[in-house]
Order: C-alpha cells, then structure tokens, then sequence
C-alpha cells in the first residue's frame, strides 16, 4: 500500500511538473505574442506618426502653393491690366451706325457728349487703334459687339474714362453707349461679384430709408459699414458704381 501511494505521489509530482511546464510553455508563448504585438503596436504608432508628419508637410506645401498660385494669378493680372492701360471699351453702340469709318465716328460721339478741351482730330490723332472685339461676332449674341480703342496717350484716354463715369451713361442723336476701362476677364469677373452684392446693398439702404434715423450696420467688400443716414449711404454707392475703391 505504502508502495502505490508513493507511486501515485511521483506520478503526481509527474503530472504536475508537466502541467507546470505547459504552463510555462504557454506563458513563453504568450509573452512572445504580446512582444510582438507591442512591436507591432510600436510600428503603428511611428507609422501614425510619421503619417501626421507627412500630412502637415503636405498641407503647409498646399499653403505655399495656393499663396503661389494666387501671387502667380495677382502678376498675371497686374501685367494683363498693365498691357490694357491704354485702352478703353465702348459699349453698346450697335453695329453699322458708324458706316465706313469707325474710328472718326467714335471720336466725333466722344466730343458731343463729353467736354474735352482736346480738338476731335487731337483725339483722332492719339488713337493708335481701334476695332471691334471680337474680331468673329458669335451669332448667339444680340448684344453689339464692344468696340477697344487704344490710345497713344495714357492721360489722355484717363481723362476721358474719368469724364465718362462721371457723366455715367452717354446719349447724343438718340445714340446711347458707355465707356468702361479695359480690364483683365479676372477683374471684370471680381467686379461683376462686386456688382451683385452692390444690388444687395442698395437693397440694405432702402430699408435704412424706411427705418431712419435707426443705425444699421451691414458688411460689404470685407467692411463693415454703419449706416446711419441713407444719403451717406447713396454717396458710397456713387463711389462703389464708379468703379472706386471702398
């Protein structure tokens, strides 16, 4: 009897040694599992990092190249105004009016309707060029064809738009047309928003009218304004029609 219970007290100790070294075996192979998994985690977060990284690299390049972009767009535009600083559009004078000669029919609308101590053959003189533009009309467009003038003489053609925007729109000999700046597409588009949101603003000024002598206070052009008499008001929406800057 004494013989079985050590038999059986070895074959414990056995068992348990075998179970302790399982034990081990699968705590070993455990730890391996969760050092790889720290490595691995370890790699992620780097990776995460060098991510985040590469996306604030990447927007500060989307920064410098948007400040490119819109320095680049700026120049283009300051040099394609630069190259039309000489010119003047005339609107709306319809096609065919002018017979033969559109150049000597254009000078002679100019002299009627705006004072010019400029004779008309001076005036006729000092324009290099003019045409219509564009050169192929588009059959889809009623709309007269803008005449470009361009003169020899950037004063000279200055005091004219000057004299034009004051006067607003020109008529003489049931003739009505206007003379505008030649600007770039860019800032003719710029202007164009400008003029939509001009509408709003005289749209704001009207109810400063009904509400007078209340104080209202409205953004335009990246200003705040604070209206608080509606002919101050119409005196900004002058300044804004003629094109100046507010």
């Amino acid at each position: 009897m004494f013989v079985s219970l050590t038999e059986n007290i070895r074959k414990g100790f056995l068992t348990s040694e075998a179970n302790q070294a399982e034990i081990r075996l699968a705590c070993e192979s455990l730890e391996k599992k969760i050092d790889l998994l720290s490595l691995r985690t370890q790699a992620l977060e780097e990776s995460v990092e060098t991510m985040q990284e590469d996306l604030r690299r990447n927007k500060e390049e989307i920064q410098q190249l948007k400040g490119t972009e819109q320095d680049l767009q700026e120049k283009l535009e300051y040099l394609e105004n630069n190259s039309r600083r000489n010119n003047l559009r005339i609107l709306n004078v319809l096609e065919g009016v002018e017979g033969s000669y559109l150049k000597r029919y254009i000078v002679s609308l100019i002299k009627k309707v705006i004072p010019l101590d400029e004779t008309e053959d001076q005036i006729f003189n000092d324009i290099q060029r003019m045409h219509r533009n564009p050169f192929r009309r588009n059959p889809n467009i009623k709309k007269p064809q803008r005449i470009l003038a361009n003169f020899q003489t950037y004063l000279l053609k200055e005091n004219i738009l000057g004299k034009a925007l004051d006067l607003g729109s020109l008529e003489t000999g049931g003739i009505k047309f206007e003379i505008r700046s030649d600007l770039s597409r860019i800032t003719l588009n710029r202007q164009w928003e400008l003029g939509k949101r001009l509408e709003e603003f005289k749209n704001v000024v009207a109810e400063a009218r009904l509400k007078f002598p209340a104080n209202l206070r409205v953004m335009f052009n990246n200003k705040m304004f604070n209206i608080r008499d509606p002919a101050v008001a119409d005196d900004l929406i002058e300044t804004i029609r003629k094109g100046k800057t507010v």
